[in-house]
């Protein structure tokens, strides 16, 4: 399907699944936006040594009882396996901007990073590199 995205991108995105990306409870590169995998799960269908769990009723949220969804982010597969996984989805910006700063040294992009919390300026990805 062209014109969406789930958002989630994180640094495994070539080597992994979705499934995977549940099971280890797995942070994207654009979180910050877009949120991390257990914000855009909707559905699981969850397949174990003792049958197939299926949740079906997607929303609205519960705030009753256990949270399957919640046992299975991060189980690391020792559980059973996701099969199936609806997500949320989003349409693609029509605009994309990327931009890099090179610091002098290292502390003085920590001290930029720092400023850039406090003023609670989050862009879509964010990150400080320590290239030698």
């Amino acid at each position: 399907m062209s014109g969406v995205i789930s958002g989630h991108e994180p640094d495994s995105m070539e080597f992994s699944t979705l499934g995977g990306w549940i099971s280890t409870r797995a942070s994207g590169m654009k979180k910050n936006t877009y949120g991390n995998i257990e914000d855009i799960v909707q559905g699981i269908t969850f397949v174990t040594p003792k049958g197939t769990f299926r949740k079906a009723d997607h929303w609205p949220r519960v705030s009753a009882g256990p949270d399957f969804t919640q046992m299975v982010l991060g189980h690391e597969g020792n559980l059973g396996v996701v099969t199936e996984a609806i997500i949320k989805i989003r349409v693609t910006p029509e605009v994309q901007e990327f931009d890099s700063i090179i610091f002098p040294d290292f502390e003085h992009g920590v001290r930029f990073m720092e400023e850039m919390a406090k003023l609670k300026i989050y862009p879509t990805s964010i990150r400080l590199v320590d290239n030698p």
